[in-house]
C-alpha cells in the first residue's frame, strides 16, 4: 500500500475495512476504483487528488486498483470504471461511475462537505477570538469537540498544539503531538509546531547565561557546544538572525562536529520559524553558500 500523503492512499481488499470503513467513522472517505489502462481514470484521479488536498483533512481519498483487487470491486458491484463512492459512518452514501468535469466533481464534494466545513470554520473563528483573549482552556474545549468528530483535520490539530504552546505547557504539547499518526506528523504545519516544542525543551539551563557562553567562546572559538547553547538563548529572546549566524559560524569552522550538530540545530530553527520566514530564507542562502562552496 502506498500513501501519497496524509490524505491520499492506495488501498487493497485486505486493508479496505481499516482504510475506508473504519476511517469513515471520523471523516468522509472517497473511494476511487481505477485501473492503469483506463484512460478516463487518468483524467479523473488527478482532479480527485487536487480537491482532496484542498480540503486538508475534511475528506480522505482511497484508491483501489481493480486489476489487483477484484474481490472488493466485485463486492461493491463495480461494472465499469472509473467508479467513485463516498463513505461516511461505515457505509456508502453516494457515488458515480464514469469521468465527470472538475466542476461536477466539486458539486459532488460540496454536497457532503460544505456544511461541515462552514461549521468548523465558524468554530475556528471563535477559537481565534478566545486565543486573543488568552482564554486557551475554552478554546481547547471547542477544538477537542471538533477533533472528536473530525480526527484528521490539520487546522484543528494545529490549533490544539498551538494552544498548549501559547500556554507554555510544552509537556502537554509534546504529549499531544506524540499521539498523532506518522501521516499527520508529516504535515508542514505540524512539523513546524513540533520543532517549536522541541526547541522549548532544549533551551540551556538558566545558570548558563549569555555572558558566560560568550566568555567561553572568546577563550575557545572551537567550543561549538557553547555556540549552539548561545544560539538557543538568542532564539528564545526572539533574536533569530543572531541565533542563525552563530550556528552558521560553527558550520563554517567545522561542519562535521558532533555529527553535524550545528547544521541540524539550524534546520530545526528553520522548521520552527517557517520556511517562508524572511530570516529563514536569508540564512538558508547563507548555509547553501557554505555547504556548496
Amino acid at each position: 500500500m502506498t500513501n501519497i500523503n496524509q490524505f491520499i492512499k492506495d488501498t487493497t481488499t485486505a486493508t479496505f475495512n481499516v482504510d475506508v470503513i473504519e476511517a469513515s467513522k471520523d471523516s468522509l472517505v472517497i473511494v476511487d476504483f481505477w485501473a492503469p489502462w483506463c484512460g478516463p481514470c487518468k483524467q479523473l484521479t488527478p482532479a480527485l487528488e487536487k480537491i482532496i488536498n484542498e480540503f486538508e483533512g475534511n475528506a480522505l481519498l482511497c484508491k483501489v486498483n481493480v486489476d489487483e483487487n477484484q474481490a472488493i470491486a466485485a463486492q461493491m458491484g463495480i461494472q465499469s470504471i472509473p467508479a467513485v463512492f463516498a463513505f461516511r459512518d461505515q457505509k456508502p452514501i453516494d457515488g458515480f461511475m464514469g469521468n465527470i468535469t472538475e466542476e461536477e466533481l466539486r458539486k459532488f464534494f460540496d454536497k457532503h462537505i460544505s456544511s461541515q466545513v462552514i461549521k468548523i470554520e465558524d468554530q475556528l473563528l471563535k477559537v481565534k477570538d478566545l486565543k486573543q483573549e488568552k482564554n486557551y482552556e475554552q478554546a481547547l474545549t471547542i477544538l477537542e469537540s471538533i477533533v472528536s468528530d473530525d480526527a484528521n483535520n490539520i487546522n484543528v490539530i494545529s490549533e490544539i498544539a498551538d494552544c498548549y504552546i501559547q500556554m507554555e505547557n510544552f509537556d502537554l504539547a509534546s504529549e499531544f503531538l506524540s499521539s498523532l499518526s506518522s501521516q499527520i506528523l508529516n504535515n508542514e504545519k505540524i512539523k513546524q509546531l513540533k520543532s517549536i516544542v522541541e526547541l522549548s525543551q532544549n533551551e540551556p539551563a538558566d545558570d548558563v547565561n549569555i555572558a558566560n557562553l560568550k566568555e567561553r567562546l572568546e577563550k575557545n572559538p572551537n567550543d561549538h557546544q557553547s555556540r549552539i547553547d548561545l544560539s538557543l538563548h538568542y532564539n528564545s529572546l526572539g533574536e533569530q538572525s543572531i541565533a542563525a549566524d552563530l550556528l552558521i559560524e560553527s558550520i563554517h569552522i567545522n561542519r562535521e562536529w558532533n555529527d553535524k550538530a550545528a547544521q541540524l540545530q539550524l534546520l530545526k530553527f528553520f522548521e520552527a520559524w517557517g520556511f517562508d520566514d524572511p530570516v529563514t530564507i536569508e540564512k538558508r542562502k547563507n548555509l547553501s553558500a557554505i555547504l556548496f562552496s
